[in-house]
């Protein structure tokens, strides 16, 4: 036996209560050295999923009222998360629990900080709280399939990023984001610096499912003869300042950098060091990714900030909520959501943007098709059909 740091926050909101009642508190969970997911020949245990389809959902999600078989779990909502010291991934998070606050369910938040045994070990708890349905942020995928599997074979929904098996995969369009940036790189380099550049990169290569966002933007880059790429740097997504000591380095083997790519945390400890060292930022060009606050207030105000390109995670925590606990109620919710990069060069654009995050629950009854796009359909009772496949595109 041993004791798992699960760092849990749980909130209930009671129906038909003027006030809603609000419940923190910190769990300690003691787990052995086996994981019991609920054995077919207890009393409303689930059976199991089973071998799953081969094929990929394709048909856009329609939504029904129809209830179905239940599933036996009475644990609420949960999101597995890696790091929360980053706004795109709080917000998750964040907007997972304001879901199950308006529809009066239990939520908990873990967070592994990037230890994955940490992450299995809460997911475990998860398991053993009889939670029914749960987001799933990437930490090590191997390590996580077989607790996902146990969650799954349970009755619980799980919804993990871009990764698989799960019930409903939620697949950022990683390819799609990086041609994007690509071509607004490759614009500004031929209409503002006469086709020649020399470009930094601070990438997420260490995470599969994002490096393709990475290769498409190599790829547009290689395409350009005058464009030398200086530097090609994992980010260490543990440290949302590492940005600035690569970068002070970076400027000392080579001053003469003109464009810096990256995740926008990364991207905008770059700026930072670029400032520390006296030199003037408007002289380079920033293109980042995953809309974090302090970058959109910089392309906002115009400078050297040019644009980033967002997937809106506060709509797709809160969708996580809606269809958890669709889930529960016996519903079908989707078996793959894809979620659309956004590009936010502009005031108006990111004004948008910003009045969606902060209000999730409007944007999911009004623009969902611009964020997130539901395909296929799965229910409890048609759990078995879930789409089996480890790396869903």
């Amino acid at each position: 036996m041993r004791r798992v740091d699960t760092r849990t926050a749980a909130r209930r909101l009671r129906r038909g209560r003027e006030a809603a009642v609000v419940v923190l508190a910190a769990a300690i969970v003691m787990t052995g050295c086996s994981i019991d997911g609920g054995p077919a020949d207890e009393p409303g245990a689930a059976a199991g999923v089973g071998e799953g389809v081969d094929t990929r959902p394709s048909e856009p999600y329609t939504p029904s009222d129809d209830v179905g078989e239940l599933p036996p779990r009475s644990g609420g909502l949960a999101a597995a998360m890696n790091v929360v010291n980053v706004e795109v991934f709080a917000a998750t998070s964040r907007s997972m629990g304001i879901a199950a606050d308006e529809l009066g369910l239990d939520f908990t938040e873990t967070v592994a900080d990037g230890d994955p045994a940490r992450n299995v070990d809460q997911l475990s708890s998860l398991l053993n709280q009889d939670v029914g349905a749960t987001f799933v942020w990437d930490v090590d995928v191997a390590a996580q399939r077989p607790v996902v599997r146990e969650l799954m074979d349970a009755g619980a929904a799980v919804f993990t990023l871009s990764s698989g098996p799960s019930t409903m995969p939620m697949v950022a369009n990683q390819e799609q984001i990086g041609e994007r940036i690509g071509a607004a790189v490759t614009e500004y380099i031929d209409g503002e610096l006469g086709g020649e550049a020399n470009v930094v990169i601070f990438n997420l290569d260490a995470l599969p499912n994002i490096k393709p966002r990475f290769d498409a933007i190599r790829d547009a880059l290689a395409g350009q003869p005058g464009v030398t790429v200086v530097s090609d740097v994992l980010w260490d997504t543990a440290d949302p300042d590492s940005g600035f000591t690569s970068m002070s380095t970076i400027l000392q083997a080579n001053p003469d950098i003109d464009v810096v790519i990256g995740p926008d945390p990364v991207v905008l400890s770059a700026l930072s060091a670029v400032e520390a060292s006296g030199m003037d930022p408007n002289e380079m060009a920033f293109f980042g990714s995953d809309g974090e606050p302090e970058a959109l207030e910089l392309i906002a105000e115009g400078g050297p900030y040019k644009a980033t390109y967002a997937f809106n995670f506060s709509i797709v925590g809160y969708a996580a909520g809606r269809w958890g606990a669709d889930w529960l109620e016996g519903r079908s919710i989707p078996s793959l959501t894809i979620i659309e990069a956004v590009q936010l060069d502009s005031a108006e654009a990111i004004e948008q943007y910003n009045a969606d995050v902060e209000d999730p629950a409007t944007a999911f009854e009004e623009r969902l098709s611009t964020y997130l796009q539901p395909l296929g359909s799965i229910s409890y009772e048609t759990r078995t059909e879930y789409w089996n496949e480890d790396n869903p595109q």
